[in-house]
């Protein structure tokens, strides 16, 4: 079957998945981006910090590709294998669902934060450095969670299925992992290169 194809029909399939899912992850989002007024003068400073070395490492050119490269697939990585393990257990559901919401927590915390000490320069500077590799992170992620979802219902599900059966899902499902750590893999890139390039033109 095209790729195109299949991938509509598993999303037509679990459209209920994808909503519950996207949903936990705009809650997560939201909450993340309230959270920011209540940080205390500390935390911000020290955060503004980190914000103000990073443009100030864009401005001199100092920004290494392969050092961000690797340190965001890692990141990314942990996330997968993560998901791919709770996936694996019976009480798998609630905790993919609060991973989810954590990766959305954490896109609306550094937004907010950035529009919150940096007004529209900080919308500009999400949308250089922020937005490019999200593009490619959260509907994968998104994806891949569904499809963790299923499988730790299969699992409860095929408690008296078939080992057999049990085995070659299993495989299958590990096989999706390693195509969801190259995909990933590009975000990585799209990270580490094209979002540091173009903040550099901005700055």
């Amino acid at each position: 079957m095209n790729p195109k194809l299949r991938i509509r029909q598993h999303i037509h399939e679990n459209r209920g998945q994808y909503f519950l899912i996207s949903i936990i992850f705009l809650l997560g989002v939201v909450i993340g981006n309230y959270k920011v007024t209540g940080l205390e003068g500390e935390v911000t400073n020290y955060l503004l910090s980190l914000i103000d070395n990073y443009l100030q490492g864009g401005v001199a050119g100092n920004l290494d590709g392969n050092s961000i490269l690797l340190g965001a697939f890692f990141n990314q990585a942990r996330i997968v294998a993560a998901i791919w393990f709770l996936g694996l257990t019976v009480i798998g559901l609630p905790l993919i669902l609060a991973v989810v919401f954590l990766r959305g927590f954490s896109l609306g915390f550094t937004v907010g934060f950035l529009y919150q000490e940096k007004a529209m320069t900080g919308i500009l500077i999400s949308l250089i450095s922020v937005l490019p590799q999200n593009l490619v992170y959260i509907p994968f992620l998104i994806m891949w969670a569904v499809i963790a979802l299923n499988f730790s219902i299969f699992i409860v599900k095929g408690r008296n299925t078939n080992v057999m059966l049990l085995g070659t899902g299993l495989m299958s499902y590990s096989i999706l992992m390693l195509v969801f750590l190259l995909l990933f893999l590009l975000g990585a890139f799209i990270e580490a290169y094209l979002s540091p390039w173009l903040l550099t033109l901005f700055i």
